[in-house]
C-alpha cells in the first residue's frame, strides 16, 4: 500500500516549525538530506533502546511497529486493536487533519486512554513539549476516552540498588494543559504546512539562525552550497551567530570584506586577521608564560568517560559520568613513549583505574592536559569514591596544567581552526589530512558509545578490536597536546 505524500509526521512537523524549506525538501527532495554523523546515530539507537525499556512500564502489550509495513496498516491495526480492547500498544498509529502521531506507549486503565511520549534524557525541554502536544492534538482528536499525555524522563535522582526498578527509573509530566492552550496553534499551523506542500513550490529561505536551532538542519549541505568557503565570515568562531549573519547578510561573506572597528572584540579581531592573512597569531609572551609553568619533566594525559542512560552498577544514577580510560604520553630518549589503562568490560573499578592513573603519573613534575575541565571532574568524583587514595589524587590535581588556556584566552590562533578550538583543530597544524581522520573513532561522544558497546558485545575478537579503537583515539589526543605543546616551544624561541 502506498503512502500518501500528505501525512504530516512529528518529525515533518518540527522540520516546518524550525524551518519551512527544511520540511519541504524533507517531504519532496529527501535524497539531498546530509549523511547522518555516527554521533547522531548513536543518539537515534540510544533513543530507541530507552524506548523499548520503558515499554516495561506497561507490560505485555502489543507493538503495532513489529507486524505492519508502513504507516496506513499501523493506523489500521491500532484502530482493530482499540476495538478488540487491546489494554496497552506500542507504537499506536493514529492520523488527524493529516498529521501522522505513533505514540510510543498508550494504555487503558479500564477507565480511559493515557499515552506515553519517552526520551531518553534528564530534562524535559521545549521540543520535547512541542512534540507531545501535537500527539496530544490528534489523540484527542481522533481517540474516544482520551484524557492525558505523559512526557516520561529518566529519573535523574534513582539510584541503582540492586536490580533495576523501572518505575522508579523514570518519571512522567503531564503535558495537557500545555496542549490545551495551544490546540488553535496546531490547527493553524498544519493549514499552513497543507498549503505549502499544495503550491509545491520551495520556499525562498535564506541561511540563518534557525539552521542550528534547535538542531542542525540535516539540510546544510543543500542551502549552504553556495556559501563562500574561502575566508569565510562563518570561520569565525566563539561570536554569536546574529552578528555573522548581519555581516553575511550585509555582503561581508569573507572576512577581507568586514571593517574592524572599536566594537569587534579582540579576540574577533585576532581571528579576523589570521584568516584574511591566512597566518597564525602568537602573543609570545604571554605563550611564555604557560609554557613556563610546565616542568620539563612532564606528561600528557586525556581521559574518557561514559554517561550511561541507564545505571549499570549499584549506587550510580542515570547519565553520572563515569571514566574508563586514560591515556599517558612522554618523551623519552626523543622519542614518544604512550601508555593506558582501560577499565575491563562489565566492570567498574574505579579503585584499580586509580592506582594506575597515580602509578603512570607519579614520575612527573607536570601533567599537561587539554581544557582540564573533564579530567579534574574525573580526579574529583575519584577522591570522593576513592577516599583512601584523595591524597594522591590532589598530588595530581595540583601537578595539572591547561595547555588549551593558550587558545581559550586568544594567545594563539591558526587559521586552519575555522573557529574552532577543539584538539581536533589544533592537529590540522601538523597534517593536512588530520590524524584524527583515520580513526574509526573521532570524537568523545562515539567514543562513550563505542565501550558502551562492549557491555553487550559477545564477541572476543570484536570486544578487543573496540577497545583497540578506544585506545588509538585516546593516544592521539595526548599526541597531538605533546607535539601542540612542542611545536609552541618553538614558536617562543628567541
Amino acid at each position: 500500500m502506498s503512502e500518501v505524500p500528505t501525512k504530516i509526521s512529528k518529525t515533518a512537523f518540527l522540520k516546518y516549525d524550525q524551518c519551512p524549506k527544511a520540511f519541504f525538501l524533507y517531504k519532496k527532495f529527501p535524497f539531498l538530506r546530509d549523511p547522518v554523523s555516527k554521533e547522531k546515530q548513536f543518539t537515534f539507537n540510544r533513543g530507541h533502546e530507552i524506548g523499548a525499556l520503558a515499554q516495561q512500564l506497561f507490560p505485555g502489550g502489543i507493538d503495532v511497529s513489529k507486524q505492519t509495513k508502513n504507516t496506513s496498516e499501523a493506523a489500521e491495526l491500532t484502530t482493530r486493536l482499540i476495538a478488540n480492547n487491546t489494554l496497552t500498544i506500542y507504537e499506536a498509529t493514529f492520523v488527524f487533519n493529516g498529521a501522522l502521531i505513533m505514540v510510543d506507549i498508550l494504555h487503558n486503565d479500564g477507565k480511559s486512554w493515557n499515552a506515553y511520549e519517552v526520551k531518553s534524557s534528564l530534562k524535559v525541554s521545549e521540543v520535547y513539549i512541542k512534540d507531545a502536544c501535537l500527539q496530544y492534538y490528534v489523540l484527542k482528536n481522533s481517540l474516544p476516552g482520551f484524557v492525558d499525555l505523559f512526557l516520561v524522563t529518566m529519573n535523574g535522582e534513582y539510584k541503582l540498588d540492586g536490580e533495576l526498578n523501572i518505575n522508579q527509573l523514570f518519571k512522567k509530566r503531564s503535558i495537557k494543559s500545555d496542549a490545551e492552550k495551544n490546540e488553535e496553534f496546531f490547527t493553524n499551523r498544519i493549514i499552513q504546512i497543507k498549503n505549502l506542500l499544495e503550491q509545491n513550490v520551495t520556499p525562498d529561505i535564506h541561511i540563518g539562525k534557525h539552521c542550528f536551532s534547535p538542531y542542525t538542519c540535516d539540510y546544510l549541505g543543500s542551502c549552504w552550497k553556495n556559501v563562500n568557503a574561502e575566508k569565510s565570515v562563518f570561520d569565525i568562531g566563539k561570536i554569536d551567530r546574529e552578528q555573522l549573519f548581519n555581516w553575511y547578510n550585509a555582503g561581508m561573506d569573507t572576512v577581507d570584506k568586514i571593517f574592524i572597528d572599536d566594537e569587534i572584540k579582540q579576540h574577533v579581531k585576532i581571528q579576523i586577521e589570521s584568516i584574511k592573512n591566512n597566518s597564525e597569531f602568537i602573543n609570545k609572551e604571554e605563550v611564555r608564560k604557560v609554557i613556563d609553568s610546565i616542568n620539563h619533566s612532564c606528561c600528557f594525559l586525556d581521559m574518557e568517560v561514559w554517561s550511561p542512560a541507564v545505571p549499570k552498577f549499584k549506587g550510580h544514577k542515570p547519565f553520572e559520568q563515569l571514566p574508563f580510560l586514560f591515556s599517558l604520553s612522554y618523551i623519552e630518549r626523543k622519542k614518544i613513549v604512550s601508555k593506558h589503562y582501560i577499565i575491563p568490560e562489565k566492570s567498574n573499578n574505579i579503585h584499580q583505574f586509580a592506582l594506575k592513573l597515580i602509578e603512570f603519573t607519579n614520575a612527573f613534575k607536570s601533567i599537561v592536559v587539554f581544557d582540564k575541565n573533564l579530567e579534574m571532574q574525573v580526579l574529583s568524583k575519584i577522591q570522593g569514591l576513592v577516599p583512601e587514595l584523595s591524597e594522591l589524587i590532589k598530588s595530581i590535581k595540583d601537578r595539572v596544567v591547561d595547555l588549551a588556556d593558550v587558545l581559550q584566552n586568544y594567545h594563539y590562533y591558526h587559521p586552519k581552526f575555522k573557529g574552532n578550538f577543539s584538539l581536533k583543530a589544533v592537529s590540522e597544524i601538523f597534517n593536512e589530512n588530520s590524524e584524527y581522520n583515520s580513526l574509526d573513532v573521532q570524537s568523545g561522544i562515539v567514543a562513550m558509545y563505542k565501550y558502551e558497546s562492549l557491555f553487550t558485545e559477545m564477541n572476543p575478537i570484536i570486544i578487543e578490536d573496540i577497545k583497540q579503537q578506544l585506545i588509538d583515539y585516546c593516544h592521539t589526543d595526548t599526541i597531538t597536546c605533546l607535539k601542540f605543546y612542542e611545536y609552541l616551544k618553538e614558536k617562543i624561541k628567541d
